[in-house]
């Protein structure tokens, strides 16, 4: 019997769902209490036998809880692990990874199509707003403090972010900005002040990202243009505006603005000189680009040595600073540094099956978002890949969350609509 009202709980996703989207560009530390009040609700409405029969007779929730299979194969790399507790040991790298196991197992077993069909405009709507705020309040604190130290450097990389790595909260704003380009485009409805609002908030979040300093998120959004300006030209619009002009000229205005601050431009320049001289990289590096081709390389000859099955789900982090001790990579060793490149750090975990299941995750729902005509999806999956290449974001929650999240959502979104929603694409 269950201990809510269907139509209570319905009431309870259709408010918490976005609240997660909300809070999480705003802290780490206000996520968590949010996602356990979704799973309360999950587990209060008691209908296990009817979640376990919308899993089996649907294909669409069959796939959707497919992407818990990476978590499944860290539950096994805990079988073969040294260190359990703790915070480098196994359990608690699970605990940090749960979002992988539960958002797919969510979105697979609720009555998702009971939502109206706004729902996930709702929680986009939720995602830019908390992004918004979170962008304000770095600023204002960055003002505050600049008055007291006179130091241009407080708006710059990790000293602007104060509630997340740069990498992450760069790369929210990152796809807060494709939410907006892509409504810019499909949404008829907007009149001549809200596009104006639109384009002023995407101004806001390409400040924020190259302030921010993420050479990653620089990289991939621009990226992200150049798709989205692709996508665009093969498509079939009817708009009041041409689509492919509007993106042109927020992508050159992106690229002016890196130009335009020594900061970020200084990082790009010393990126380059380290990729030119990569084979004489010093073991005591302190160039972050430098350190992680270091990184990368010990990476590379632990897997050489447990290519199948990896060290371990808990045994990574240990694995790592006995060869950063072994190769005299002295910042790595001190700071506890892990792999920053999350295939490196999968495979390293669970082995050449995890790294598989990880890249199939990534890459095979963008086969199929072609087919399906589907911008935003697409443009995110290949937005994280990215990041994901100089930041192992499945390590800590920010990137979890952020990943397990919206997948589940945008996928979910997918298969619920037969027709396409967005404009003609090239059938691939």
């Amino acid at each position: 019997m269950p201990l809510i009202k269907p139509s209570t709980s319905e009431k309870i996703y259709y408010f918490l769902l976005p609240a997660i989207a909300f809070v999480l560009p705003l802290h780490d530390k206000l996520v968590p209490p949010v996602i356990a009040l979704v799973g309360l609700n999950w587990l209060m409405e008691m209908n296990f036998s009817e979640k376990l029969s919308r899993i089996r007779n649907s294909v669409k929730n069959k796939f959707i809880l497919a992407f818990s299979s990476l978590f499944i194969l860290y539950i096994i790399g805990t079988f073969y692990s040294t260190q359990l507790t703790g915070q480098s040991g196994a359990l608690f790298d699970l605990e940090v990874k749960l979002s992988l196991l539960f958002f797919p197992l969510l979105f697979s077993t609720i009555n998702f199509e009971s939502f109206n069909a706004k729902f996930s405009e709702k929680i986009f709507q939720a995602y830019i707003t908390g992004c918004i705020i979170s962008a304000l309040l770095l600023v204002n604190a960055a003002i505050y403090r600049y008055f007291h130290s006179f130091d241009i450097r407080e708006f710059y990389y990790s000293n602007l972010s104060m509630m997340h790595h740069p990498s992450y909260i760069a790369m929210y704003f990152g796809f807060a900005i494709i939410i907006l380009i892509h409504k810019l485009i499909m949404d008829n409805n907007l009149n001549a002040f809200k596009r104006t609002v639109i384009i002023m908030v995407i101004i806001l979040f390409q400040g924020m990202i190259v302030l921010l300093s993420s050479k990653a998120s620089i990289i991939g959004l621009a990226l992200a243009y150049l798709l989205a300006l692709l996508l665009v030209i093969f498509s079939k619009f009817q708009k009041k505006i041409n689509p492919a002009i509007l993106i042109t000229l927020l992508l050159a205005s992106f690229i002016v603005m890196n130009l335009l601050s020594p900061q970020t431009y200084s990082r790009f320049i010393e990126a380059g000189k380290v990729l030119e001289t990569q084979g004489n990289s010093t073991k005591q590096a302190d160039n972050s680009s430098e350190i992680r081709i270091l990184i990368w390389k010990s990476a590379l000859e632990i897997i050489r040595l447990h290519p199948v099955f990896g060290v371990g789900t808990g045994d990574v982090k240990a694995a790592l600073q006995t060869k950063y001790e072994e190769k005299n990579i002295t910042m790595a060793h001190a700071d506890h540094l892990n792999s920053h490149n999350q295939y490196l750090q999968t495979a390293l975990a669970i082995g050449i099956t995890g790294f598989i299941v990880l890249v199939g995750s990534l890459f095979l729902p963008v086969i199929y978002t072609f087919r399906k005509r589907n911008f935003l999806y697409t443009i995110f999956i290949l937005l994280f890949s990215f990041n994901l290449l100089v930041e192992s974001m499945l390590e800590r929650q920010a990137g979890v969350v952020f990943y397990a999240f919206f997948n589940a959502l945008l996928f979910s979104n997918l298969l619920a609509h037969p027709k396409p929603s967005d404009p003609e694409l090239p059938q691939v």
